[in-house]
């Protein structure tokens, strides 16, 4: 019998109560027997034993009909309806910060697999992002894989390019709720606020146009903390340091936050992350229920009426003969009836599938895929049976028809299974070459089970014949310097070859002599770079880039007074705005603060600072 299970295995235990029953009866009938020489020499008419195992039997099947015995399969086509939710989360390292016990990040990830643990029949997607953003996974009602996925998440530029950018993972919030309109869809943002480019303003007109409602949870406090950093070289846990040196402070910036939820319509709910699960499942609850698919679904077989109907069938017997008493005994009866219905649940399929098993066991890959095909089409939905199928096709050297048969298996709801197709199909794309479409098999199986030490291993193989680490060179010595002036002259070291930073000289250049500069930005003895315009010459919007063509740009200091003003604007639309701001107010709030991120981009870029990348 193949695939036997229960649904209630624990009622089984109960079976011992009828065995028990019958040795008491036994045992009885003995001490009776005894006690009844002692007393006449008239023995009692024998009881009826054939009865008895009747009753027996008709007990053990009915407790074992309670069990709920299924083998088999079959398909059903089940319809899903849910809503979509997508979170967006902030990754960027200023999410270190410990203002919040453990961290800003470990608070938000909590947060997070708290709100989808609390999904039922949903879809859930995950977009990450720092100075770009990322989706992570697409929706999804693998609710323990996405959990898993989110456990994993940390801060840095892994994913994702240093700095903030919020409006870009507001973007592909939107991408991935664009397919289906008929599903209520939600958006959960969970950052500190931090926001160093991107339009925000555009993307909350948006948000608000799509339809989908977003909720805004802040992380962090309003008094931060210093942005944590780690060495590299010791371990250590310092604090990460600007371009003058001082400590890097990351505060939450609620303001903001309130602004973008007033301008697309949605939701701020604080800065306390413990609530966002409760307010996560409410709005979900509250969310249009559209039919998502209609998916097929693999279901086991209830058995149950086989051995109910025995039970009643046997009940009746024993009942029958007690009082009709046959002359000829048929103790065996009861015990044939059971081989009978035992004896039928080994099936043609069944038969079919452990020729093939052996068949492969002996090498005969043929006679096996004829035997598991002989199986499949007395149980086409069985995923055991097409996996064994797969593994008939590659042992065969037909890699591709054993990818088609694995990925049937994907169709089953067992995560099991499921795991074991991704790793069978992981094996079969290696052997036909295909190594990235093998990671990708490989990582797909450790999704659904991290623990599995088989996968693990063959996707780090895969992973070091896709990326082999590169092969050690020993360091060339420094070659001596020309004098200064002095031009390499043919058979030289490097003559004929341009050194590190010369070029071909443009127009009008020549090699300066001792005591002459070198040419400077803009002057006739520097190649121009591409896109840059000639002196005097406006740039492609017609506008002379700053520093360049002769037009001197703004000084640090001028940003910095620019910058200033719009702090002052921004706070003065605050006080007026208080804790709800009206969309127009918000979009003006956005807009001044996009603004900002870019004059204060130009003025890292000025100062020679590598930019804000927290």
């Amino acid at each position: 019998m193949s695939g036997l299970s229960f649904a209630h295995p624990w009622v089984l235990l109960l079976l011992g109560i009828p065995a028990a029953a019958a040795l008491a009866w036994v045992a009885g009938i003995i001490r009776g027997r005894r006690a009844a020489r002692r007393l006449s020499r008239v023995l009692p008419g024998r009881p009826s034993f054939a009865a008895m195992a009747c009753y027996t039997a008709a007990a053990a099947l009915a407790i074992t009909a309670a069990a709920q015995p299924r083998w088999g399969t079959r398909v059903s086509q089940v319809p899903r309806t849910g809503a979509d939710l997508v979170i967006v989360m902030d990754i960027s390292r200023s999410m270190d910060v410990p203002d919040v016990e453990p961290s800003r990040i470990a608070a938000a990830k909590a947060a997070a697999i708290r709100s989808i643990d609390r999904l039922a029949g949903d879809r859930v997607g995950l977009v990450v992002f720092a100075g770009s953003a990322r989706i992570r996974f697409p929706l999804t009602t693998d609710t323990a894989a996405a959990a898993r996925v989110i456990e994993g998440l940390e801060t840095g530029v892994v994913l994702v390019e240093g700095g903030t950018d919020v409006a870009r993972g507001l973007e592909l919030a939107l991408e991935l709720l664009a397919g289906d309109d008929s599903a209520g869809s939600l958006i959960l943002l969970i950052t500190d606020g931090d926001n160093l480019g991107g339009d925000v303003a555009a993307v909350a007109q948006q948000v608000r146009a799509s339809g989908a409602e977003l909720l805004i949870a802040g992380a962090g406090t309003p008094e931060g903390g210093i942005v944590p950093a780690v060495d590299p070289l010791t371990g250590r846990t310092g604090p990460r340091l600007d371009a003058a040196g001082q400590p890097i402070t990351s505060r939450l910036d609620e303001g903001f936050l309130r602004s973008l939820a007033a301008a697309s319509g949605g939701r701020y709910l604080g800065n306390d992350l413990s609530v966002v699960p409760g307010v996560v499942e409410g709005r979900v609850r509250a969310l249009e229920r559209a039919r998502l698919d209609e998916r097929t679904t693999t279901l086991p077989v209830e058995r149950f009426q086989w051995f109910a109907g025995a039970a009643l069938a046997l009940l009746l017997l024993g009942t029958a003969w007690e009082r009709v008493r046959p002359r000829r005994p048929a103790v065996l009866l009861p015990a044939a009836l059971l081989a009978l219905l035992l004896g039928g649940c080994a099936t043609p399929a069944y038969e079919a599938n452990e020729r093939g098993r052996e068949a492969l066991a002996a090498g005969d890959a043929e006679a096996a895929i004829e035997a598991f095909l002989e199986a499949q089409v007395a149980r086409p939905n069985d995923p055991n049976v097409t996996l064994n199928l797969a593994a008939a096709y590659h042992a065969a050297g037909r890699y591709e028809d054993a990818i088609r048969a694995a990925r049937r298996a994907l169709e089953s709801n067992d995560p099991d299974i499921r795991r074991r197709a991704f790793a069978s199909i992981g094996h079969h794309q290696f052997e036909a070459g295909r190594l990235q479409e093998a990671l990708s098999a490989f990582r797909d199986a450790l999704i659904i089970d991290p623990s599995d030490d088989a996968s693990r291993h063959d996707f780090e193989v895969v992973l070091r014949l896709l990326f082999p680490p590169p092969p050690e060179t020993p360091t060339p010595s420094p070659s001596p310097s020309p004098s200064p002036g002095a031009s390499p002259s043919p058979g030289q070291d490097g003559a004929g070859t341009p050194g590190p930073g010369q070029g071909t000289p443009g127009p009008g250049a020549g090699t300066p002599g001792p005591g002459q500069e070198t040419p400077g930005p803009g002057q006739g003895g520097q190649t121009p770079m591409p896109g840059a315009s000639p002196a005097g010459t406006p740039g492609a919007t017609g506008t002379p880039v700053p520093g360049q063509g002769g037009q001197p740009g703004p000084t640090i200091a001028q940003l910095n007074r620019q910058i200033e003003a719009i702090d002052r604007q921004v706070q003065q639309l605050l006080l007026e705005a208080g804790e709800q701001p009206t969309p127009a107010q918000a979009l003006r709030i956005l807009e001044l603060l996009a603004e900002r991120s870019r004059l204060a981009q130009l003025r890292d870029a000025l100062a020679g600072s590598p930019g804000t990348d927290y």
